[in-house]
């Protein structure tokens, strides 16, 4: 190896990126010098040159010379802290409104006093030159199930709104059945109902449909607000129509503004609009500029692509109906939160964080300093797609980002906590490490993220919201990583059909996560009933990711998990699908994690899944319906009946035990 390779290796484990990793097969994969330059540019380090490169490390090691103190101090909540010093200096914590909290001078150590929950920083003046620190003071734990519903044990439900049916929708799931679906959910006993991300996707742009594809995840999918009068009934299609659909509901939109803008007192929505502050306003900006320009802002003329006065000229009065339709979608998916309350969830909504915003939308184009430029985030080949996978996402570079003092992530996190007691974190794994994939046609690779820095803004917002939160921690897991998450209240996320012995037989759902949320299967895997018949290993083959050998000896891995999960499960061999489903929900409802969820899909008995990973049109991705109406969901036989199974075998609370053992 030569000395430019090896410094180049250097510089990219000084910034975090791995020179190497393993996959799911243990196998070892070493990062080219042509995908270290490329991610190395992506987080604003220019190592292109020899010169360049002997200039980057050589910057690196003056800015940990110079420096006295850390950049950040993370410390638990009203506890002391202290670092060392070398040279002596005063000093003085500022709070969020910059008031000072304490100061004083420090020679040799620098004690700090106990910090409410928040974000701080420390100023110090030393005699040449002054720093500045910032300080995250957490609480100890993310809120958990016992603290925040008083419960050790829950269950719920998942389902796609976008897939709801009733009598009024006009083609797609929206706010008002969320009401409805959680009003009938929480009177069977559910304590929370999980929906895909209702991220905004972006008004103009028509052809995404993946709620896993926003354009801004601090903002709301307007394609979900209920229409006062409705659109009519749901077509009878299990098929979403999408164009059709928004035609139509992009123009009863318009008119409901109209009517809006018509009333006399438009108060509630100025002093809403004045409290959501700038991000709203840029935000709406981005969305009028979008009607104009086109969906992709990459695409406009340069002086519009970032926010400022020429983009505010440019968009005119029309960012008004854009923070109108935020307004909405914010009333109507909190009705909804206090719908699930009212019902008896003692959790409600269940929401979810996607992994990142596209690179065309508002988020990037409101957030330049933080961007890393010339990569997407992707994964490697794993359970979910035996290709890898291209999420065409932008991601968030971790140095401007801590910078910036995490006010994207912290800003996001606190919209969607406003509106749940239930909070899932896609892909928690990039918390750690994220997989970036470079625009230049480079092999793909790891960069390291500020973990407990990511960590410990969840924990702070988490509190605040009191919001209990799980971390989706499937695929290449690192050591220590959900240990980690655990001890700082996060849960995990257990599929127990990925729950498996080195052989591939399926474990005992008493093997499942305690401190964590248990599942069957996701939006991205097969239903329990496509999973039993091999219909995800039928679409592997059928998009050419399976020959005809590898499609055989798929089918016979799954034959060996379907005689685990009958041994494990007491699944007679002459069960119908039906009684299948039964006993594995009957058996999942015995696991010892705190939290357990089921699927509408699979209390419903549907076969097909709603997503294939790795697929765009090859699969018919986030257009399926469910089969039965919002309207049926309190008569439903089938839903009941998974109520009944939870009440019956899920493990009773201790206090519960404890009576039945008196008796």
């Amino acid at each position: 190896m030569s000395q430019t390779d090896t410094d180049l290796r250097d510089l990219a484990r000084a910034h975090g990126v791995y020179t190497e990793y393993s996959d799911l097969h243990g196998q070892q994969h070493l990062a080219g010098p042509d995908t270290l330059r490329a991610l190395l540019r992506a987080l604003g380090v220019e190592a292109g040159s020899e010169s360049e490169l002997r200039d980057a490390l050589h910057h690196g090691r003056n800015q940990e010379r110079n420096r006295h103190l850390p950049l950040e101090h993370i410390v638990e909540a009203e506890q002391t802290s202290s670092l060392p010093l070398r040279v002596p200096c005063e000093w003085c914590v500022t709070g969020e409104t910059g008031s000072v909290l304490a100061e004083g001078r420090a020679d040799g150590v620098l004690n700090l006093p106990g910090l409410r929950i928040g974000y701080h920083h420390l100023h110090a003046s030393f005699a040449d030159h002054s720093e500045i620190t910032r300080i995250l003071a957490r609480p100890a734990k993310a809120p958990d199930l016992q603290s925040r519903t008083t419960q050790h044990r829950s269950w719920g439900m998942t389902g796609a709104l976008y897939g709801l049916r009733s009598a009024d929708n006009g083609g797609l799931g929206n706010y008002a059945d969320l009401s409805a679906a959680v009003s009938s959910l929480g009177a069977l006993g559910t304590q929370f109902f999980g929906i895909n991300p209702v991220h905004a996707l972006g008004w103009a742009n028509s052809e995404i449909i993946s709620p896993y594809s926003p354009s801004h995840r601090g903002f709301f999918n307007t394609d979900h607000i209920a229409i006062r009068g409705g659109l009519g009934p749901t077509p009878e299609a299990p098929l979403i129509d999408y164009a059709a659909f928004r035609k139509r509901h992009a123009a009863a939109l318009e008119q409901a503004y109209a009517e809006f803008k018509g009333r006399a007192d438009t108060s509630a929505f100025l002093d809403w609009q004045d409290h959501a502050g700038s991000e709203l306003a840029e935000f709406a900006l981005f969305e009028a500029l979008s009607e104009t320009y086109g969906p992709d802002f990459r695409g406009w003329p340069q002086k519009l692509r970032q926010p400022g006065p020429e983009a505010e000229r440019a968009a005119g009065e029309r960012t008004e109906f854009h923070a109108w339709l935020q307004w909405q979608a914010d009333m109507q998916i909190g009705a909804a939160q206090r719908a699930a309350q009212a019902a008896g969830m003692s959790l409600g909504l269940y929401l979810d964080l996607a992994v990142g915003p596209r690179p065309d939308g508002a988020e990037v184009w409101m957030n330049a300093a933080t961007i890393a430029r010339g990569v997407t985030i992707g994964a490697p080949p794993d359970h979910l797609s035996p290709e890898g996978q291209s999420w065409a996402l932008a991601a968030h570079a971790p140095g401007p980002l801590a910078a910036a003092n995490y006010a994207p992530f912290r800003a996001m996190l606190r919209t969607l906590m406003d509106k749940c007691g239930l909070l899932r974190i896609d892909h928690a794994l990039g918390l750690a490490r994220s997989y970036w994939l470079p625009d230049d046609g480079s092999a793909g690779g790891y960069v390291t993220q500020p973990f407990a820095s990511l960590l410990a803004v969840i924990q702070i917002e988490a509190a605040r919201a009191g919001c209990v939160v799980i971390g989706e921690d499937l695929g290449l897991v690192p050591a220590g990583f959900r240990e980690q998450m655990n001890a700082a209240g996060l849960y995990s996320y257990a599929v127990w059909q990925f729950e498996t012995r080195p052989d591939g037989s399926i474990l005992t759902a008493g093997n499942l996560a305690s401190y964590g949320l248990a599942c069957f299967g996701t939006h991205d895997t097969p239903t329990l009933s496509g999973f039993w018949h091999g219909i995800d290993i039928e679409w592997w083959h059928r998009v050419g990711w399976l020959n005809a050998p590898a499609r055989a000896s798929q089918h016979g891995h799954r034959a060996r998990q379907r005689h685990s999960l009958r041994k494990n499960c007491n699944i007679a061999p002459e069960a119908r699908i039906a009684d299948v489903i039964d006993e594995v929900h009957a058996e999942l409802a015995t696991a010892p994690s705190e939290l357990v969820s089921v699927q509408l899909d699979d209390a419903l008995a549907v076969t097909e899944a709603q997503n294939l990973p790795g697929t765009i049109d090859a699969h018919p991705n986030w257009r399926r319906r469910l089969p039965v109406s919002v309207d049926g969901f309190a008569t439903s036989m089938a839903l009941r009946h998974v109520a009944d199974t939870m009440k019956t075998y899920r493990p009773p609370e201790p206090a519960q035990q404890e009576e039945e053992a008196s008796v």
